[in-house]
């Protein structure tokens, strides 16, 4: 009888401290402060404010587009590198979703191509395009980061002069 209270109060810790543990990792943000999260990063971007992108993006920032690299400094060199091709980059946020830890956002992005990209000169052609970003949040900053951009559209019209 001894042993079978051992292991059942053993077995109460285990799902106290497992179901604890679970909690402590859930996002304490309310939805309009994720949503924030990402309307901040387009604001940074559009605006040439990389530098402030530590406000929002974690150190360790994971991204998983093998154009741009990993970390902190790599998110922030990769917006200077499109920066230097779209100046006048501007951007609107067509849908935002959250759900749990994670973000989703179609945004559709323009811009004056003024530097080369892939191979093709400037064309100074206005364009637009699209994409889906979804990013993960942990303890209240963007930590990791997938995309999907509309490249097939974006090349089509610089390519058109």
């Amino acid at each position: 009888m001894r042993y079978a209270e051992v292991v059942f109060i053993m077995c109460g810790l285990l799902f106290t401290a497992t179901t604890f543990s679970q909690t402590q990792k859930k996002s304490k943000m309310t939805t309009d402060q994720k949503k924030h999260l990402v309307i901040r990063f387009v604001e940074l971007m559009t605006t040439k404010q990389s530098d402030k992108f530590g406000e929002i993006i974690s150190q360790d920032y994971k991204q998983h587009n093998p154009m741009v690299k990993k970390g902190l400094e790599g998110i922030q060199e990769g917006s200077k590198w499109f920066e230097s091709i779209f100046p006048d980059i501007s951007a609107h946020i067509d849908a935002i979703v959250v759900e749990g830890d994670i973000i989703v956002a179609r945004i559709s992005w323009s811009g004056t191509h003024k530097a080369e990209l892939f191979g093709i000169p400037a064309s100074n052609v206005k364009v637009t395009w699209t994409g889906t970003d979804w990013w993960r949040i942990e303890n209240g900053k963007l930590v990791e980061h997938w995309d999907v951009v509309d490249w097939s559209s974006l090349m089509q019209q610089i390519q058109t002069k």
